[in-house]
């Protein structure tokens, strides 16, 4: 019978670097969506408006690679996105087969409201380490992603 909680033995922390990477992100989200919570917002549309935010008139195909999800997941947050009224799609200026995407006034204040989110969990990072080994983590992370990425 499983209660839903982990095996009294298991020990995340002695588990193999993948498995440690994996456990910090998703603690690291949880902590994220907690913030997220009063939005109605999900952590994927939360990351999707910041991204717009940065980069108005981005396409679609450009947002899989940042947000690292597939073209079907990216359409669904997109409809999403827009029946909440948070962007708006216009046809691209040279090619209208091509869709640039756009916050609405509405979107851009979300976005602008919650974008410190992101500092909000990290400085709870800092508070536990020293800043050497905040900056060592931050180096060794982005070492690892090189190891096996060549376009990162």
């Amino acid at each position: 019978m499983s209660t839903g909680k982990e095996h009294e033995d298991w020990q995340w922390d002695k588990g193999p670097i993948g498995r440690l990477i994996k456990k910090t992100y998703i603690t690291l989200r949880r902590e994220v969506e907690g913030l997220l919570a009063p939005t109605g917002l999900t952590h994927t549309q939360w990351s999707a408006l910041g991204i717009i935010r940065q980069f108005p008139g981005i396409m679609p195909s450009q947002l899989e690679p940042i947000l690292m999800i597939e073209r079907p997941s990216v359409t669904s947050l997109m409809k999403g996105l827009e029946s909440k009224g948070l962007i708006i799609r216009k046809e691209h200026p040279q090619d209208g087969r091509y869709k640039e995407i756009y916050l609405t006034e509405t979107g851009l204040k979300l976005a602008e409201e919650t974008q410190h989110f992101t500092a909000v969990v990290e400085e709870r990072v800092k508070e536990g380490m020293t800043a050497n080994e905040f900056e060592s983590l931050k180096a060794l992370l982005v070492k690892t992603v090189g190891l096996f990425d060549k376009n990162a």
